[in-house]
């Protein structure tokens, strides 16, 4: 019988591919016994992986605010210290939760 909690696991995040490109930046809140507040705990970065059909993915990192995108643009970033999770969502379904230390720049993949 296996009885080791996959949930706890990391993510390999070099299997996200060498491409991440940064769609779009929005503030996430902190929360007290359970009710959202409007202190601005850090930003998600929502980042999608061309490697992965262009698949979109949050990152977390809290704070303030490090980049900036415009609607309908994209900006090539790297992060520091990623760490991708499982966990199971109040439907049962499983999801993907990331957060990092820092994102910056990158240098656009020259085709």
């Amino acid at each position: 019988m296996n009885t080791l909690n996959f949930l706890k696991l990391t993510f390999d995040v070099s299997s996200l591919g060498q491409e991440a490109l940064l769609t779009a930046v929005r503030p996430y809140y902190a929360y007290v016994d359970g009710a959202k507040t409007d202190k601005v705990e850090g930003y998600k970065y929502t980042t999608v992986y061309p490697a992965h059909s262009f698949g979109s993915l949050d990152i977390k990192i809290p704070g303030e605010k490090r980049l900036d995108v415009l609607a309908s643009e994209y900006i090539p970033v790297k992060y520091d210290g990623l760490a991708v999770k499982l966990y199971r969502d109040n439907n049962g379904k499983y999801q993907l939760t990331a957060k990092a230390e820092n994102i910056r720049k990158a240098e656009a993949k020259r085709t």
